[in-house]
């Protein structure tokens, strides 16, 4: 590695990982029924990258990595995951700035449950030995705070490299078919033209509706004398191979970090990024035989062939980018508040979804346990109430500039399509695009594509989504805007 005699912008980079899987059975993220956990198929950790440099223009960025679904508190409620985190962090560490920190979900669903009472008031339904959602969120929150105090603390003078590599992970998971399916499922699904997970051996299966990125964005760090410390992958798919799975874990992050530390040495550190993917999935739509066929003959899971693609992706870039360390560089990290017009809903759609309500309020008085579908149609409700009056809902937008790659996030699940649009017109020779980042304001739902809504499907109906293409051209427009002006500032 170079030696700079230069102080200002010298970088300086601190890691830290926790463990925070439970050792009680829990409720799992995810799904409209409740599943107990049934023992541990690997940890869910929290891993923090600490970001900054000197001089007068020095500033600073945090990512933190989850292997949770997101960072919902409560459906109602005004507190939130990362107001509880920020708490935690400033009892622990008072001097970090809070709001220099990003926090992101892997988006998995076989994390533990911190949504407090989805399937009805905790003390009624929650079975017995069983942590109660708030247990979680209270140890997650803890080991959040943990990891970013030490990955602050231990900031020492190194270096980073970036690269672009492949790694087939992510499929479209929305089948199309020349003939509109009408199946409505009150609060669940409304079908169209396209089917999430439909099946493609029908005469009527047309084609998948959406594009694929197979692209692994990859930033390297270093220590001070050159040897690999860590290493962020980025890529567009939620961490869902076995999300029907009854045991807590990290899903196909697992086998990745396990992958890369096998070859590389158990210190090394894997911060896990979900670029937008609200219409991607690791399951596969088409040729599943073939590659059932492979894993048979590799021995392998999926999930372990995932982890092997990916550390394949980081191998075959690492030897380019270890010709490319830089200790000194431009941080700029700028947090801005925008304004999303809100997805109306209509007088149609509202009288479908009290009656789909009242229809599932009829279902429970005869012992069917369908709260968290009857949640989606009270929540729309609560929509339309205040949509008259507060036609745009706020999104915390953070942009950061590292040299010249760039860092931007979104609450959402964010359709691929709007990814490669914020790419395309980046100033950055790579962009790494962070979805489900932990926000001030309600975070956790799709953001679907003009087609997604024309074609319906789960993802793309009234009870998906609070926010429209209208709203995902404004963060297209707000995050190329504010990344343009990163670099104008930086070179000026």
């Amino acid at each position: 590695m170079k030696s700079n005699t230069a102080k200002t912008n010298d970088l300086r980079i601190g890691w830290a990982t926790r463990d925070m899987t439970p050792d009680q059975p829990v409720i799992l993220g995810a799904q409209f029924k409740m599943r107990v956990s049934q023992g541990v198929d690997g940890p869910v950790t929290v891993t923090a990258l600490a970001l900054s440099t000197n001089g007068p223009d020095g500033d600073s960025v945090i990512f933190v990595s989850c292997d949770r679904g997101g960072f919902r508190h409560k459906w109602y409620d005004e507190n939130n995951f990362l107001a509880l985190a920020r708490e935690a962090i400033r009892s622990r560490s008072p001097e970090i700035d809070v709001n220099k920190l990003i926090l992101n979900a892997t988006h998995t669903h076989t994390s533990p449950m911190t949504l407090i009472d989805q399937f009805g008031p905790e003390a009624e339904v929650l079975p017995d030995g069983v942590m109660t959602a708030k247990e979680c969120m209270d140890i997650q929150c803890e080991r959040i705070a943990e990891a970013v105090a030490e990955a602050w603390s231990n900031r020492k003078p190194a270096g980073v490299s970036f690269g672009l590599g492949t790694a087939v992970v992510g499929h479209n998971r929305r089948a199309t078919y020349s003939v509109a399916d009408s199946t409505h499922k009150a609060g669940a699904v409304v079908n169209g033209l396209t089917k999430m997970y439909g099946n493609t051996n029908d005469p009527a299966f047309s084609h998948i509706e959406g594009y694929e990125d197979h692209y692994v964005d990859l930033l390297y760090t270093w220590s001070e004398n050159g040897a690999l410390t860590g290493v962020v992958v980025n890529l567009a798919c939620p961490s869902q191979e076995t999300e029907m799975g009854m045991q807590i874990s990290a899903d196909f992050w697992h086998e990745i970090r396990t992958e890369i530390r096998k070859r590389h040495g158990g210190h090394i550190q894997v911060l896990a990024q979900c670029s937008p993917a609200g219409d991607q999935s690791p399951h596969r739509l088409w040729y599943k035989a073939a590659e059932a066929r492979m894993l048979k003959l590799r021995g392998l899971t999926m999930r372990q062939e995932i982890g092997r693609r990916v550390a394949i992706a980081v191998d075959e870039v690492l030897p380019a980018a270890r010709t490319a360390v830089v200790t000194r560089l431009p941080i700029k990290h700028v947090v801005r508040q925008i304004r999303l017009p809100r997805r109306r809903v209509t007088p149609d759609e509202a009288q479908q979804v009290r009656a789909d309500l009242a229809k599932l309020e009829a279902e429970a008085k005869t012992g069917v346990n369908n709260y968290r579908v009857a949640i989606r149609c009270r929540r729309v409700l609560q929509r339309v109430a205040q949509q008259d009056n507060n036609p745009h809902i706020p999104m915390t937008l953070h942009a950061i500039r590292l040299g010249d790659i760039a860092f931007a996030t979104n609450r959402f699940e964010l359709f691929l399509d709007y990814g490669i649009r914020i790419k395309s017109r980046s100033p950055a020779v790579q962009t790494f695009l962070i979805q489900l980042a932990a926000d001030d304001g309600w975070t956790g739902s799709y953001l679907p594509t003009e087609r997604a809504v024309a074609n319906q499907g789960y993802g793309s109906s009234v009870y998906d989504y609070e926010v429209g293409p209208n709203g995902g051209r404004v963060i297209v427009e707000e995050t190329v805007k504010a990344l343009n002006e990163l670099w104008e500032d930086c070179d000026a």
